[in-house]
């Protein structure tokens, strides 16, 4: 099959090696679109890093051979081509779309698709996944559409694990798709008031799309003192949040973020953490025990996040064309990894391995 495929800091379109044979329990789906995602990124800015924060962390879903090709992409969506024996939930010709895992039929060991030198991801004709992560395709949502529930419902999943109520409100800091998601969320979930702080001006315009109050270009505002400044002045939007909290949703994944946030927010917040980055990063633990602030990197119960974000999407609750910024065949991967390492008008680049979309 065709793939556009990564080694030593370069893609090269190339003939790879079909997915392996289906387990029981097992789809293989014909990839019509698949989005770039941040941990992408990463992966093809320091592929040896990635693996090795992963092993250390005793994280095999995101284990492989970094001196071996791997195909990229996880945020897929596509057509059914062949089902497993004890598939019963699906069809071939179903459009589907999911989560991209995948239980190694040998080793019985699950990984995430694209960071496996076996079991390839979605920039590549075709995709081998789990049954148990995949979803249909809502009738009249396009699967361009369809692939942003992965990312999206990052912000569902981290917005329930936070434990916010309509009396706290939401400080969501980078406004990528994940950063989006959550301010989606949160509006969702009754917040308050939502600050988002986003210093690329088309991401800011988006923010406002999907529903943030208050938009702040960090590098003119501090955006923790706004949200003091309107407490402070018994500001309509948050004249009656004492009996709630700030919870900051760290989705931009800048070193030195997390300290930054210790130092600053309101005594009592949370922070929640859906973009950690690859680094090192110092903090001074007594700081957070000072301000009585509660770290998550992910910690908790939720409910359906994914199935949430698709309905979403497919009833038009989020305006999905917006947040696509590219479309790119496999020949144009390489410049799309380029672009958005920069991202300054680029939120989400689609992927079209078969060269164009449904």
């Amino acid at each position: 099959m065709r793939a556009a495929q990564f080694l030593e800091g370069q893609f090269t379109v190339a003939e790879v090696e079909a997915p392996p044979a289906l387990g029981s329990w097992q789809i293989r789906i014909d990839v019509v679109a698949c989005g770039i995602c941040g941990s992408d990124l990463s992966v093809s800015k320091d592929p040896c890093r990635f693996v090795g924060v992963a092993h250390a962390a005793g994280y095999p879903l995101a284990e492989f051979d970094a001196e071996r090709p791997v195909v990229l992409g996880h945020e897929y969506a596509g057509v059914v081509a062949e089902i497993g024996s004890d598939v019963a939930d699906f069809a071939v010709g179903d459009r589907v779309a999911g989560i991209g895992l995948a239980t190694d039929t040998a080793s019985g060991i699950p990984t995430i698709i694209g960071y496996s030198n076996t079991y390839h991801g979605a920039f590549g004709e075709q995709i081998v996944v789990d049954a148990y992560w995949v979803r249909k395709v809502p009738d009249g949502l396009s699967l361009d559409h369809a692939t942003l529930a992965e990312p999206l419902h990052v912000g569902e999943m981290h917005v329930q694990q936070s434990g916010l109520t309509a009396s706290d409100s939401a400080l969501v800091i980078g406004c990528g798709t994940i950063g989006l998601g959550a301010i989606v969320a949160a509006k969702a979930h009754g917040a308050r008031v939502v600050i988002a702080s986003e210093p690329s001006p088309a991401r800011r315009e988006l923010a406002k799309l999907m529903g943030a109050d208050i938009v702040v270009d960090p590098t003119e505002q501090d955006p923790i003192a706004v949200w003091n400044a309107l407490a402070a002045d018994g500001n309509s939007l948050v004249s009656e949040a004492d009996s709630g909290i700030l919870i900051a949703y760290e989705c931009s994944g800048r070193a030195g973020v997390l300290n930054e946030l210790l130092h600053q927010l309101p005594f009592n917040s949370r922070i929640q953490v859906l973009a950690a980055g690859f680094a090192e990063e110092t903090i001074i633990p007594v700081v957070g025990q000072f301000r009585r602030i509660a770290v998550n990197f992910g910690h908790g119960n939720y409910q359906e996040p994914y199935d949430i974000t698709l309905r979403r999407l497919a009833d038009g609750e989020i305006d999905a064309e917006a947040l696509i910024t590219g479309r790119v065949g496999l020949d144009g991967v390489a410049e799309a990894f380029t672009a958005l390492r920069s991202p300054r008008e680029h939120v989400k680049i689609i992927v079209h391995p078969r060269g164009s979309a449904d």
